[in-house]
């Protein structure tokens, strides 16, 4: 294609008459010019202003075209294959340009809102939509200040959700290695960095678990536990006593043949301390107890009954040795 013609596109892009749509329309028959034709349409597209692209005035020159030729059998099957390559060079690009920027300005003019649960704190909250719930202490839960569409929050750590039911509007728990779907339901999500497993517990209604690392999806019912290993990405549905997993948004702490290690790791949530044991403390025993208004000395007085350790609390941190290396404070 000569320059001179690249320049005529170019002209009758701006401002065009009914002549110029003729010379446009055989340049285009000519497949030889595809390379020079998409080069003008994407300079095209790169200078207009993508939230103002009128579609519209181009559908209507082209039906215009069409109905003024009426009598020209022979002349519009090619004007129409014209216009057809325009449409699949042009328009489709614009659409797609179109739809980008609007889904970019859409992220931008979202605004976002953040709650936080600092460590050995529970924090009440409610949604946009209803919906309510409970953070565990060290969590964070951001959320667009006003649902539109799918209701999606992101979590870090552990949250209790009452989701308002919407058939409509999923509601979805977005974490890094699983994403939790509902429409209406009552459940819990651990999912803190820290931990190797990722857990959905299910109290009331129905979930679906989405496991990032497996790409494998899982439908809990009530009273269903679903498990996610971060490592492997395998993922395991085990019944469960719900009230265990979620009593900490009523200010108890339940513990159930549980591990010495797994106790500690939950009385650092509970109380927001950091607790060091000693290499050589010898724990074998599993626990089960419930705390209410118990301190940290106090259940570490406790725990010291079935356990040989003593331990030292410093303001945030503790402490915890084998019996014989130092009294308890």
């Amino acid at each position: 294609m000569e320059i001179s013609d690249k320049n005529r596109i170019r002209e009758y892009f701006t401002d065009s008459t009914v002549d110029d749509e003729y010379i446009v329309a055989a340049m285009y028959l000519d497949d030889n010019n595809g390379c020079d034709l998409k080069e003008v349409a994407s300079e095209h597209w790169t200078k207009s202003p993508s939230t103002e692209v009128d579609l519209q005035h181009i559908l209507n020159r082209i039906h215009f075209h069409i109905n003024t030729t009426a009598d020209k059998r022979p002349v519009i099957s090619r004007i129409l294959t014209a216009y057809y390559r325009f449409a699949a060079i042009l328009l489709i690009p614009l659409l797609i340009g179109g739809i980008y920027v609007m889904q970019q300005n859409s992220n931008r003019n979202t605004t976002y809102a953040e709650i936080r649960a600092s460590e050995g704190s529970r924090v009440q909250f409610t949604l946009p939509d209803g919906s309510v719930g409970f953070l565990n202490g060290g969590s964070k839960l951001k959320y667009p200040v006003n649902f539109s569409g799918n209701r999606n929050v992101s979590l870090i750590g552990e949250g209790y959700f009452e989701v308002v039911k919407d058939k409509k509007h999923p509601f979805t728990v977005l974490t890094k290695f699983a994403d939790i779907r509902v429409f209406g339901t009552k459940f819990d999500v651990c999912a803190y960095e820290s931990d190797q497993e990722i857990y959905t517990t299910l109290e009331e209604g129905s979930v679906r678990v989405f496991n990032k690392t497996g790409m494998t999806y899982s439908m809990l019912d009530p009273g269903i536990q679903n498990v996610i290993s971060k490592s492997t990405g395998k993922m395991l549905n085990i019944p469960v006593n719900t009230d265990l997993y979620t009593s900490w948004k009523d200010d108890m702490l339940k513990v159930d043949n549980s591990t010495f290690v797994e106790v500690v790791k939950k009385m650092e949530r509970w109380y927001g301390v950091k607790i060091n044991l000693d290499k050589n403390l010898k724990y074998s025993e599993n626990y089960t107890f419930t705390v209410k208004t118990e301190s940290l000395k106090e259940l570490l007085q406790l725990l010291a009954i079935t356990t040989p350790m003593s331990f030292k609390i410093d303001t945030d941190s503790v402490m915890i040795y084998p019996l014989k290396h130092r009294s308890m404070n």
